[in-house]
């Protein structure tokens, strides 16, 4: 490889899209059991904001979060965790995968991405990329925010009829919720502002309710799954619109959440389940089968190069933007 350096998205300290530089840095040598890929498409996550800011939203999770990102300076200094690209070279250990394959998928806390090139492991969460599928989608697709949607579906045990309220429809992990509880059959409602309500629909939910115009909770009807992608409802609200067996499921939750799932899980009543979805090789894998099949479809609203990455992170921040936002390593307009 002639050029020995590569561009990349670097940062030495928390804080807003200004602490963020490009940085000329060594191109990475694979290890024997690693994957050399040149990344075609990374996506801006809340996992980097997360890992930029060194704050979490999570209440449970800030002291983790820290822990993992860094407590006065960052642990890793290249952004970029979801990913899609070109397997450039391989270790002398590696099997699954030869230069040439296109792949996709999540550099969990490694980071790293947001780069021209990027080494995993062979056994990190990443997998082939199917053929039809574009690198934006992939990227858009293949992080933490659609496996914690598969996740969600699983644990809900979603049947053909079922009726599913999606509260924070149009965000990351509700764009991907909605879609998947209607590939399962079930009748799907998403809250979210007036501005999203098209979107929402359009990724196939039934109905969708401005969550500022009118509250789900006092309309009259009732749903066998509640996801709660957006906040931290509370089981006292939302238990009266639950049918007998219904679920509450969780993504952001406190302690008190915690304290009434142990008190609802399993009793064969109304349940709380509070989810951390683990990344796993499965859940990729049948995303990658969604994603090929059309079951599944990423919604990209931005693209930029990489030297507007600090754009990117301004537009983010705003959290004005309707779907995903990708950058492209390889691309260049200065």
């Amino acid at each position: 490889m002639k050029n020995q350096t590569m561009k990349t998205v670097y940062y030495e300290r928390f804080g807003g899209p200004e602490v963020l530089q490009l940085r000329d840095m060594p191109i990475p040598t694979p290890k024997e059991d690693e994957v050399r890929i040149r990344v075609e498409a990374v996506h801006m996550s809340n996992g980097d904001a997360i890992a930029r800011t060194g704050k979490s939203p999570w209440p449970l999770m800030r002291l983790p979060a820290k822990l993992l990102m860094g407590i006065f300076k960052p642990r890793n200094r290249i952004l970029g965790g979801e990913f899609a690209g070109v397997v450039e070279s391989v270790g002398n250990k590696v099997s699954k995968y030869k230069p040439g394959d296109r792949v996709f998928g999540f550099t969990d806390m490694r980071f790293g991405a947001m780069a021209e090139f990027v080494c995993l492991p062979e056994n990190a969460p990443f997998m082939h990329c199917p053929e039809n599928v574009s690198f934006d989608d992939a990227a858009a697709i293949g992080g933490s925010n659609a496996q914690t949607a598969y996740y969600f579906v699983q644990q809900a045990n979603i049947k053909p009829g079922d009726k599913v309220l999606i509260n924070g429809a149009s965000g990351g992990i509700g764009r991907v919720a909605v879609q998947l509880a209607k590939h399962l059959g079930a009748h799907v409602t998403g809250t979210c502002s007036a501005q999203n309500k098209e979107l929402v629909l359009a990724l196939g939910a039934d109905e969708a309710i401005d969550y500022r115009a009118s509250d789900f909770t006092q309309q009259g009807k009732k749903y066998d799954v509640i996801f709660d992608c957006a906040g931290f409802l509370p089981f006292s609200k939302v238990a009266p619109v639950l049918t007998e067996k219904g679920k509450h499921l969780l993504v952001m939750f406190y302690i008190s959440h915690l304290l009434k799932q142990r008190q609802t899980k399993g009793k064969g009543g109304k349940e709380q389940l509070c989810v951390l979805a683990p990344s796993s090789p499965e859940s990729l894998s049948a995303i990658a089968d969604l994603l090929a099949n059309g079951a599944l479809k990423p919604v990209v609203s931005h693209t930029f190069s990489m030297d507007q990455a600090i754009e990117a992170a301004k537009l983010y921040d705003t959290n004005q933007q309707q779907g995903c936002i990708i950058i492209h390593p390889q691309t260049w307009t200065k």
